[in-house]
């Protein structure tokens, strides 16, 4: 048995599939007179979600220029998610997949996020969680590693970022989203197949075991590798 067969073995399921669970919870909370906010769309070849008329208008911001020509959706804008160059209020829905870790300052991030959303409005998010074993050996290594490891899976320099994990536990996300006058609507932490263990079959193997061993008991479901998240934008930020 090779890596290729031994991955198709054991995860031929979708049910193992992180971005596959997010693209639905984003389908199922989308309504035909939505305007949603995709914050970090890239040029839309890494997240293959559809839902471009299921709502009135799907905008995308990233600083990639190749967000303009994202076909995905009706309107991409080249801007900072500190400084969106949209109108208070304009957003009945913002998502967000593998950025929150990025981060530097996250009051002033969801300061944004609340700032564009309606009131009652949703912010959906995917991101790592720093107690996986990942994020805890990207966040010992500097990150020239984490470009030559990603280049060597195939990813392209500019598409590897400096991760801060400062908004990437449940406990730092409560906190936090609280702050900033938000509503938990729920919190998932999600083990899937261990892609960054394939450079050999003992090495994937082990991580399987892994997997299925986080992912059977809730005991151990703060070491999951992901955590998709549900907040709503409350009537007003909490006071420090």
């Amino acid at each position: 048995m090779n890596v290729e067969r031994a991955k198709q073995r054991f995860y031929k399921e979708d049910q193992y599939n992180n971005d596959r669970v997010f693209i639905e919870l984003i389908e199922t909370s989308l309504t035909p007179d939505m305007r949603v906010l995709d914050a970090g769309a890239g040029a839309g070849d890494a997240f293959p979600y559809d839902i471009k008329d299921s709502v009135r208008e799907l905008v995308g911001v990233d600083l990639d220029p190749r967000v303009e020509s994202n076909p995905r959706l009706h309107r991409g804008i080249v801007s900072d998610l500190m400084r969106i160059p949209c109108e208070d209020e304009s957003f009945d829905l913002v998502f967000s997949r593998y950025v929150l870790e990025h981060v530097a300052d996250p009051q002033a991030f969801l300061a944004e996020m609340r700032r564009i959303l309606k009131p009652g409005g949703t912010f959906l998010f995917l991101t790592p969680n720093k107690w996986h074993y990942v994020s805890i050996a990207a966040r010992l290594t500097p990150h020239a590693f984490h470009t030559w490891y990603n280049r060597k899976r195939g990813r392209a320099d500019d598409d590897t970022f400096e991760t801060l994990f400062r908004l990437n536990s449940a406990r730092d996300l409560r906190r936090e989203f609280r702050r900033a006058g938000f509503e938990e609507r729920r919190i998932i932490l999600r083990e899937c197949c261990p892609n960054y263990l394939t450079f050999s079959l003992p090495s994937f193997l082990l991580g399987a075991l892994y997997e299925r061993l986080v992912n059977r008991f809730d005991v151990f479901k703060v070491l999951r590798v992901n955590i998709i998240g549900e907040f709503v934008k409350s009537g007003s930020a909490a006071a420090d």
